[in-house]
């Protein structure tokens, strides 16, 4: 099993803190497990499993908690006196009301409260103490550990530059590593998930009056990540799809895909005139297997400048689209008070693409550095101070 330490961190960080923890992400990237991993934790420090209570509110051995007074009176039977108890619910959605069951639970001082859910809305809606902790699916360095842990030995003995193939095709959702790199099991498991994602992370908290129109709206976005888009042009495409559609109907689809974890909208930013710009948007995919599972002749360029998009948000850069006059820097990286413009691209031995890449880097005139990242054996920084920087290396270790 893999340890998730930087998500295991984040929640100790909050560990008998007068706040619920609430941990959110697109379904199936691995919540319920850093639950159990985090009760593990606890253990090893000390903390006796008859003061930890697990309950998963998706199974149908818990049907009758989802009444919040069942939920509460459960809870409440099992809590002992003078010590901290730590309460972990799985799916907390589920139980109608079970926000006033946590104030009161959290208002009682002897209970640590940690829930999880696919949709960020529904789960923290009417919360008014908790900390939110994101959940990406595997990095590509949480990928590698886990296929070396594989009971395959043809698996567990690939090189790095076949697991990425295979990262870069398959995507990171924990599960199909299970599936040993078999395409059509894991196909099935990304359409199965998908539509589990429609049916009970939107439709089944949101009035959708048509679910193909929402389920055509999704497709486009995995299947055009990177590309700047508006509600507007969203509702465009649609309509020349057939499916007529206002712009309102379609900005709430995108904030409905935000808020399950399936795309991250990036904002746009004028390098020049130093301000953040309203207008076009990127939007990202939380996981690129979802994305090439409907896509039908997926390209490495898409596919990579996602995959670093996703390391960059998992290592806490906050993140925009680079606006240097008509030309576009694909990340405005910061971090720690230091800034990094970022270019993504499979293959730079062309002279031509190599040039067309860099060109917006020389339009910039303050002196944050500048990074090109590839597929490419090249490292190292050029004459004029572009560094160049092995899309591997990057998603193994997170640095720039």
């Amino acid at each position: 099993m893999i340890g998730r330490i930087q998500y295991l961190k984040e929640l100790a960080r909050y560990t008998d803190k007068h706040v619920i923890k609430v941990v959110t992400g697109i379904r199936g990237c691995g919540k319920s497990v850093i639950l159990e991993l985090f009760q593990k934790v606890l253990m090893q420090k000390g903390i006796s499993d008859s003061r930890i209570i697990f309950i998963r509110l998706d199974e149908s051995a818990s049907a009758r908690l989802l009444e919040p007074k069942s939920l509460e009176n459960y809870i409440v039977e099992k809590l002992q006196d003078g010590v901290m108890n730590y309460i972990f619910i799985d799916d907390a959605h589920r139980c109608t009301g079970f926000q006033k069951v946590l104030a009161e639970l959290l208002a009682k001082g002897n209970a640590d409260i940690y829930i999880s859910g696919s949709n960020q809305t529904a789960i923290t809606s009417g919360l008014s103490e908790y900390q939110l902790i994101n959940v990406l699916p595997y990095s590509f360095a949480e990928y590698l550990e886990a296929q070396k842990q594989s009971m395959v030995k043809t698996v567990a003995d690939q090189t790095v530059e076949q697991h990425f193939m295979d990262f870069a095709r398959y995507g990171n959702m924990p599960f199909t590593l299970q599936l040993f790199k078999n395409s059509r099991n894991i196909n099935q498991y990304l359409m199965g998930l998908y539509n589990t994602i429609i049916v009970q992370d939107i439709a089944s908290i949101h009035p959708i009056k048509e679910i193909k129109v929402l389920d055509a709206a999704m497709s486009y976005m995995l299947t055009h990540t990177g590309i700047p888009c508006s509600s507007k042009k969203l509702a465009d495409t649609l309509t020349a799809m057939g499916f007529k559609t206002t712009q309102p109907t379609a900005e709430n689809y995108l904030q409905f895909m935000e808020e399950c974890g399936l795309i991250y909208r990036v904002g746009r930013y004028d390098i020049k005139d130093k301000e953040n710009l309203k207008s076009l948007p990127a939007f990202y995919a939380a996981d690129m297997g979802l994305s090439n599972m409907l896509t039908k002749k997926p390209e490495m360029n898409p596919i990579l400048r996602n995959l670093v998009f996703l390391e960059l948000k998992r290592q806490q850069y906050t993140i925009s689209v680079g606006k240097v006059g008509n030309n576009t820097i694909d990340f405005v990286a910061s971090k720690n008070g230091q800034t990094w413009y970022i270019q993504v691209e499979a293959f730079v031995k062309d002279t031509k693409v190599l040039n067309r890449r860099l060109r917006p880097f020389r339009q910039i005139r303050d002196f944050y550095p500048r990074v090109l990242i590839s597929l490419d054996k090249t490292t190292g920084t050029s004459e004029s101070g572009i560094r160049f920087c092995n899309a591997l290396d990057f998603l193994q270790n997170g640095q720039l």
